[in-house]
């Protein structure tokens, strides 16, 4: 059987722009994954925040989070890798 996830957001914000993490979790062992990460900048276009929304649906249909990344123990553990490896990238 599939696992089941529970879905939430968690944001970074500087004076620019605000980071938004799509996080999961992983409800049979409360361990956590990023799936993406959206950058808002104003002006804020409502047409922007639907795509981000359509994408990570898009996204997360195609792919489970497994397959994408390591799960992690805690959301910010699983932050931080998320940051880690797009720095790197």
């Amino acid at each position: 059987m599939n696992p089941l996830f529970r879905t939430f957001s968690v944001c970074r914000r500087s004076t620019n722009e605000a980071v938004i993490y799509r996080c999961l979790e992983r409800l049979e062992d409360h361990r956590f994954f990023v799936q993406s990460a959206d950058r808002v900048r104003p002006p804020i276009r409502i047409e922007d925040i639907q795509y981000q929304e359509q994408q990570f649906w898009e996204l997360f249909i195609e792919s489970s989070p497994e397959e994408r990344g390591e799960a992690h123990s805690t959301v910010e553990e699983a932050i931080a890798a998320f940051d880690a490896y797009f720095e790197n990238s």
